[in-house]
């Protein structure tokens, strides 16, 4: 499949320089015309004939040569390009492609010592070229001679006086043996000659050790205002986890074309990695510069996700700036609700909603119902919510319906009608595991501590949650644990202390068992305790070596470890 995809590509590129040939009304045989076009109705042999053909009148043709290339490996005759290759070369001594071609047929074929004397031919007869140098090193680094690569590209300094033209292969040279900021050194040169490789140096550097990473940051920030490096190092660090540092990286470049390529791009890869908070500020730096409802969405959109409504609410209303209530009720009314809900501005949203229902169609009013129904959830009025939505059947009423049957303590309805749908939140999560772990078809304790938590009052929903662990023993544990974490979000570390530590050690056989060890590690460590954390994190590595969490809980315990005092 791959040989034949580059087939295509090569044979497309030739098509190609043949009509920019005509174009331009330069030469082409009709030799070579005859040979593409039997090469691209798949004629082998027919194609290899007229190439030939074309080459028998002009030896040196770049265009005949790389299609009989082509043809000769679909027929698995590569060893019979060679005298070909010979007598073209001849033709035409200092053409670079035919010698790239030359050393890469020798290659092919495992002919190691007339590659290598080939490559010599070329640097004595073009002395003063980076290309023999460039050539020869990417084949080594293909077959992963670095070693011998390394020599080549010293050697190529060494006559030329100059690496220039060569950084490409020494960026991806140092990457491959581990000298990681020599890399990022030689990444950042090439990057200024040529910013289309950004890509490839992301590819090269993403794998940079911990340690090595503020050296690679230093490099890539080298003095000046290289665009591309920059690119590149805030795509490194998103890959990292770090992308508030990501942002920094482009936040201050100048406000010209550029920059904001660089800002659209960032926003989108921050996007992918789910970066909401970064991915915001990126588009509101765009939306300041070059103002568009789509990007007042999207940082809506973005706000929304880093949980900060408000701002949503007011970017929304950025973006409805010029529309009118037709063009809103379908572009920007559902982002508005949305924002409303999680605000929990219910009567708001119900006033929203009426005024632009004649605006809408029928199947985004019943969208819309759905909204402003979660709406009503947070405002704690669920007959309100129940009474929107009716009997209606469709995905979003449905999802609805099946977290109000949560909250009402059915669990049988909800187990019926919940699915994971696009992204699931934490609270869906949740909330299937709960479904999943236990048999029970009612708890009207359970549902009450859902409904806490859609209400956003943390601290009685973890209260509410341990009186569910009370009555649900099937799911005891896993109720115990989302308890824990609403006492820590609401800095109540004493009490998250006490259940994890009852899960740790009264339920060490429990699915929730490990995630207790590393929470009370980390409140013990927030608590200046350092001692008695790294002993819970190195019983939660030998105990549970197996577990998801062991690669947090050695970077746990390194931090654990280096704040414990030495001994004088």
């Amino acid at each position: 499949m791959r040989s034949r995809s580059v087939r295509s590509l090569t044979l497309a590129c030739s098509l190609s320089l043949l009509a920019v040939a005509h174009a331009g009304a330069q030469q082409v045989s009709s030799a070579e015309q005859r040979g593409l076009l039997l090469e691209q109705d798949e004629k082998y042999r027919e194609a290899a004939a007229a190439y030939r053909e074309a080459l028998s009148q002009t030896p040196g043709s770049v265009m005949a040569f790389l299609g009989l290339e082509r043809v000769y490996a679909q027929l698995g005759w590569p060893d019979s390009l060679l005298p070909v290759l010979e007598r073209a070369i001849t033709a035409a001594p200092r053409e670079p492609a035919l010698r790239a071609a030359q050393i890469r047929t020798l290659r092919s074929l495992g002919l190691t010592d007339r590659l290598h004397q080939a490559f010599e031919r070329w640097t004595r007869d073009m002395p003063g070229d980076a290309g023999p140098y460039r050539e020869y090193a990417r084949l080594l680094l293909q077959d992963g001679q670095l070693r011998t690569a390394d020599s080549v590209l010293q050697r190529a300094r060494t006559r030329l006086g100059t690496g220039r033209g060569l950084e490409l292969e020494q960026a991806q040279l140092r990457a491959a043996m581990g000298e990681w900021a020599l890399s990022a050194t030689s990444w950042y040169e090439a990057l200024e000659r040529a910013p289309y490789l950004e890509q490839a140096a992301i590819l090269s550097l993403v794998a940079t050790p911990q340690e090595m990473r503020p050296a690679v940051r230093r490099d890539l920030l080298a003095a000046g205002r290289n665009v591309a490096a920059r690119r590149v190092l805030a795509a490194l660090e998103l890959h990292w986890g770090s992308p508030q540092d990501a942002w920094m990286v482009l936040r201050d470049l100048p406000r010209d074309t550029a920059t904001f390529s660089a800002w659209s791009e960032f926003a989108r890869r921050a996007e992918e990695a789910e970066a909401w908070t970064v991915v915001r500020a990126a588009l509101e730096a765009l939306l300041r510069a070059r103002p568009t409802a789509d990007l007042a969405l999207r940082a809506a959109r973005a706000a929304l996700h880093a949980e900060d409504a408000a701002a949503a609410l007011a970017l929304v209303r950025q973006a409805e700036h010029g529309l009118d209530s037709a063009e809103a009720a379908v572009v920007t009314l559902p982002m508005r609700l949305e924002a409303l809900a999680a605000l929990g501005r219910a009567g708001e949203a119900q006033q929203t909603l009426d005024a632009f229902a004649r605006h809408a169609s029928p199947e985004l009013q019943r969208r819309h119902r759905a909204i402003v129904a979660w709406a009503w959830v947070r405002a704690g009025d669920v007959a309100r919510a129940r009474a929107l939505l009716g009997n209606e059947a469709t995905a979003e009423a449905s999802e609805v319906s099946g977290w109000l049957s949560l909250y009402s303590g059915d669990l049988a309805g909800a187990r019926r009608t919940l699915r994971v749908r696009g992204r699931a939140t934490p609270e869906l999560v949740t909330a299937m595991a709960l479904l999943a772990r236990t048999k029970a078809d009612t708890s009207a304790a359970t549902g009450n501590a859902f409904l806490m938590l859609a209400r956003g009052d943390t601290l009685r929903a973890a209260t509410a949650f341990e009186e569910a662990a009370v009555s649900l023993e099937d799911a005891r544990t896993l109720l115990l644990s989302v308890a824990a974490r609403l006492h820590a979000a609401t800095r109540d570390d004493a009490r998250a202390i006490l259940l994890w530590s009852e899960l740790a050690t009264k339920d060490a056989e429990a699915p929730e068992a490990p995630e207790a060890n590393l929470e009370w590690a980390r409140a013990l460590r927030r608590a200046g305790k350092h001692a008695d954390a790294v002993e819970r994190l190195e019983h939660l590595i030998l105990t549970y070596p197996n577990s998801a969490l062991v690669p947090q809980a050695r970077r746990e315990l390194d931090l654990a470890r280096g704040a414990i005092p030495r001994a004088s």
